[in-house]
């Protein structure tokens, strides 16, 4: 009788917490409820303040690799991968522009700051870390990662070339650069030149390797002068079909100013009417020293919509 009491209570005091488990695909809700945003149900794998929450705690996660896995880089389980978006009622957010060769983002992280959004934007959507996204949601293949802009518009393989004419911009790794300080060095005698910069290769196949060049470039970032904190990092990931909007691992859209705010709930609307899909608007308040940390906010009144 006492063992059942003391599990009763267990139940109790655990009731209400949301958890999210490292790799499973699952999400659990206020009530232990597991979403599968594939199935019938309009709301997605958690509620606003879970996924406040779940973008909180991924923002303050600083662990070096995932699952003590060499060979997964953090950015499998932690930070914020966000694309700032230009809203726009002819296209669906969610769509790579069909003249792309990839697609860009930048990575929010206690460690891997930054001031401002890519050409000024004020909103965009944010995608679930790969080892979180719910049940259904196709992976994506990250391919670089620049620890400044890195002008991929102009580079060739998806973005992750050289820049023309620059031969010092070509990966970081096809030049020896493979610490922070190599990069610190690299970044210095290229200073405000972000085609002539070099990213670093983090493809899954390379393993270690790219886990170990993803960590060194998070500390490069973490490294560069006062000057560069106004300019986002890039990710490049590598172009998806059109209309994948259901399938795409998207875990809200956000605003980080009032003038984003009516293009983040424009965004959130029209990702349900297409999808059935319900994703929060989430507000980032973003650093702006490198002494400040970012916040994550659910805020009832911003949504367009509430389910």
């Amino acid at each position: 009788m006492k063992k059942q009491l003391c599990i009763a209570l267990l139940l109790l005091l655990t009731a209400g917490c949301a958890t999210r488990e490292s790799g499973t695909g699952v999400i659990q809700g206020t009530s232990g409820q597991a979403f599968d945003p594939s199935g019938p149900s309009v709301q997605g794998a958690g509620t606003g303040p879970e996924i406040a929450a779940y973008l909180t705690e991924a923002y303050n996660n600083v662990l070096p690799m995932c699952r003590n896995n060499p060979s997964a880089p953090s950015f499998l389980c932690t930070g914020v991968m966000l694309r700032a978006t230009q809203h726009s009622t002819q296209f669906h957010f969610w769509n790579p522009n069909p003249a792309s060769t990839g697609v860009s983002f930048s990575w929010l992280r206690k460690d891997a700051e930054f001031g401002k959004l890519v050409f000024g934007y004020n909103n965009g959507f944010i995608l679930y870390p790969d080892f979180f996204k719910p049940a259904g949601k196709i992976a994506l293949a990250v391919l670089c990662f620049f620890p400044v802009d890195g002008a991929t518009d102009h580079r060739p393989d998806e973005g992750c070339g050289q820049y023309p004419d620059r031969p010092n911009s070509r990966p970081c790794q096809s030049q020896g650069i493979t610490t922070a300080a190599h990069y610190i060095a690299h970044f210095n005698a290229n200073a405000g030149m972000y085609g002539a910069l070099c990213g670093f290769d983090v493809r899954d196949e390379l393993n270690e390797q790219g886990a170990r060049a993803f960590t060194e470039a998070v500390k490069a970032q973490g490294q560069l002068p006062a000057s560069a904190f106004s300019t986002q990092n890039e990710f490049r990931i590598r172009k998806w079909a059109q209309n994948l909007g259901g399938t795409l691992p998207i875990e809200a859209v956000f605003y980080i100013n009032d003038a984003g705010k009516v293009g983040a709930q424009y965004d959130q609307r029209d990702f349900k009417t297409n999808t059935g899909i319900w994703i929060p608007v989430i507000k980032i308040t973003l650093p702006q020293t490198a002494a400040n940390d970012a916040r994550f906010e659910f805020i009832p009144a911003d949504q367009a919509i509430s389910s």
